[in-house]
């Protein structure tokens, strides 16, 4: 982890601007310009000094210094406009963009920094973190260096989903996936299953592990016997069925493919076998049948994330913040649908 930044001297500001030390104290105690006559370009050299040095870290000195300029930052791990990743991105981009028209803020897409295996670098020579208030973070994996990081200069940030990535205490807003999970399970053994297949990514996230740990418990708890299958093992989904008479897959697009693979052995859901998401099921359907899963309040997540960077951008980092709830979950509801249905009999 960083150590943490020391704050920078009005002196060091002043040689950083080629200003005297006065310039500098007057620049930052008149802040809206109108009692002291110092050159805009002056004041704008000062300004830039603060922005470039770890000063700029310490909210209260970016509102005395007038960079408080009501821009959120909005940074995505992941590309986030592609076609493929819209279902999961557009309800928390829209979610974002409401939230801040409300309070009348602009938001600034960071894009410079180049997606590379599949992320981006948040701290990428060409990202410039320093010229938002604060800044919301995106994405299914995040670089837990990044997060300590940002932690340890307190920057004001707040990440869309739990985090684990790192020990520090990361301000975040996500989703109670565990809850819905074992809502789900438990119906299904209300309706007489005894034996499940689980087909998931096989990748590690938050929300990845919080789905594999609701599953575990109730395999473990003997709630219903579970067998696993990654993803990339789908073509063996017929067999992996076998005594099992429901299917849970981790997202909605991953109940889809094992809706496919099964048809094309006979294998019809829920004629033969029930299926159910862990996930987001709005648009999602079963010939004519809604896909059970969640419906989970993406565009509630948005706006609650970026209520709690409001307050983190305006509040002390070294009073208020330790004082904030800045780990926050909301609960996603079960959508029951048409999929998960009465075991049949043998």
């Amino acid at each position: 982890m960083a150590s943490k930044p020391r704050k920078v001297t009005q002196r060091e500001i002043a040689e950083i601007a080629g200003v005297s030390q006065s310039t500098v104290s007057m620049v930052l105690n008149d802040r809206d310009g109108a009692s002291v006559r110092i050159p805009e370009a002056t004041r704008a050299r000062v300004r830039q000094a603060i922005e470039q040095s770890t000063y700029v870290a310490d909210p209260a000195a970016r509102r005395l210094a007038g960079l408080d300029n009501q821009i959120i930052g909005v940074f995505t791990y992941e590309a986030a406009l592609s076609p493929e990743s819209m279902d999961f991105y557009g309800p928390l981009l829209n979610g974002i963009e409401r939230a801040a028209e409300r309070v009348g803020c602009d938001l600034l897409f960071f894009t410079s920094s180049p997606v590379e295996d599949g992320s981006r670098r948040l701290f990428h020579k060409n990202t410039r973190l320093r010229l938002a208030d604060g800044c919301i973070l995106l994405g299914q994996r995040m670089d837990g260096d990044d997060l300590a990081r940002l932690v340890d200069e307190q920057f004001p940030f707040v990440a869309v989903g739990r985090r684990d990535e790192t020990a520090a205490k990361v301000p975040y807003v996500g989703l109670d996936y565990v809850t819905p999970t074992t809502a789900l399970i438990e119906r299904a053994a209300q309706l007489g299953h005894e034996r499940a297949v689980y087909v998931h990514h096989d990748l590690t996230s938050p929300a990845a592990d919080d789905r594999m740990a609701a599953v575990r418990a109730a395999d473990a708890a003997g709630v219903l016997q579970f067998d696993y299958l990654r993803e990339a093992d789908l073509a063996a989904v017929v067999d992996a069925v076998g005594a099992a008479t429901v299917v849970f897959a981790e997202d909605s697009f991953l109940a889809e493919d094992v809706i496919h693979t099964l048809s094309k052995s006979g294998i019809s859901a829920p004629g033969d076998l029930s299926v159910a998401s862990l996930a987001e099921v709005r648009g999602h359907r079963v010939g004519d049948r809604a896909l059970t899963g969640f419906h989970v309040p993406r565009e509630q997540v948005a706006v609650e994330a970026l209520a709690l960077l409001q307050q983190l951008v305006s509040s002390s980092a070294e009073e208020d913040w330790p004082q904030l709830d800045t780990q926050r979950l909301l609960s996603a509801e079960v959508e029951f649908g048409a999929t998960l249905v009465e075991r049949r009999a043998q």
